[in-house]
């Protein structure tokens, strides 16, 4: 069983990562998690301790109504002082398998969400943090794995798959194949037939990494396209109708602009879907 560990802000947006997160402890039969709530400690310390006393209070009934549709009972965290530490060490205390968080505040300034805590807990989390923006329906139905040609992007896809979060055969992988500068095409006298060869080379190395990570993809759902990542990835969610997307993050090697980069950062801050971001192992 995994266990789970959701970090609330009491907005509405947390109440969506506190259904998914129900949603999974109940599918796998149980298990252990927590909901942890940090209050911010730029107070007078008896105005901090009254609001840590009286969130408590609360999640604790949020917590009683969740062992009814769950048959587990979460555990509360309440404490006060840096949002991302406080998290980062209730994650440790109870060795989660996955950190849960609700989407961040809309805002017209996409630049927002990069400073946002939700950024920050994805940034420097050591697991997978799965940001739950859409109320939770259903299962996920359809899945989009953002590539790279690393082995490291693959992996993303093998721990969605242990955490419940993603199967094979309801998933669609995605190599977003960077377009050579228009000058660099004429210079180098590059036709098309060389593109289509860049095209299956990728390809190959792609089904070889889904291949050697022990994933079988239906035909025809591991595909290459020529595009920005940005673009290709946006595209590819809403032609498959994609309710989630899995990302790596912090990968060294490949196409860096993927990991919490321009590409990563516009994604989380414009998608409307869910997204699993997964850091390396270790």
């Amino acid at each position: 069983m995994i266990k789970l560990l959701v970090a609330t802000d009491l907005s509405q947006r947390s109440a969506h990562a506190l259904q998914r997160a129900a949603q999974l402890i109940r599918k796998q039969g149980g298990g252990d998690w927590a909901l942890v709530h940090v209050v911010d400690d730029d107070a007078p310390k008896d105005f901090v301790a009254e609001h840590v006393q009286r969130v408590e209070r609360l999640l604790a009934e949020q917590a009683q109504q969740l062992a009814e549709q769950t048959g587990s009972r979460p555990r509360v965290l309440v404490s006060s002082g840096e949002v991302e530490a406080i998290i980062f060490e209730a994650c440790l205390g109870m060795d989660a398998d996955l950190l849960v968080v609700g989407c961040h505040r809309k805002t017209p300034l996409r630049d927002f969400f990069l400073g946002s805590s939700v950024e920050r807990l994805i940034r420097g989390s050591h697991l997978p943090v799965l940001r739950v923006a859409q109320p939770v329906v259903a299962d996920y139905r359809q899945v989009l794995a953002a590539l790279d040609l690393s082995p490291g992007a693959v992996q993303a896809m093998t721990r969605a798959q242990r955490l419940g979060l993603l199967d094979p055969q309801h998933c669609t992988a995605v190599y977003a194949q960077e377009p050579f500068p228009l000058g660099l095409l004429t210079e180098a006298a590059i036709d098309q037939r060389l593109l289509e060869s860049q095209t299956e080379e990728a390809l190959l190395t792609l089904l070889a990494n889904l291949h050697d990570a022990g994933l079988s993809l239906p035909d025809g759902c591991v595909r290459v396209q020529e595009g920005q990542p940005r673009q290709v990835i946006a595209q590819a969610l809403q032609q498959r109708q994609a309710d989630l997307l899995v990302i790596a993050t912090h990968e060294r090697k490949g196409l860096p602009r993927l990991v919490l980069g321009s590409v990563a950062g516009a994604l989380l801050a414009e998608l409307a879907c869910d997204i699993l971001c997964v850091p390396p192992p270790g």
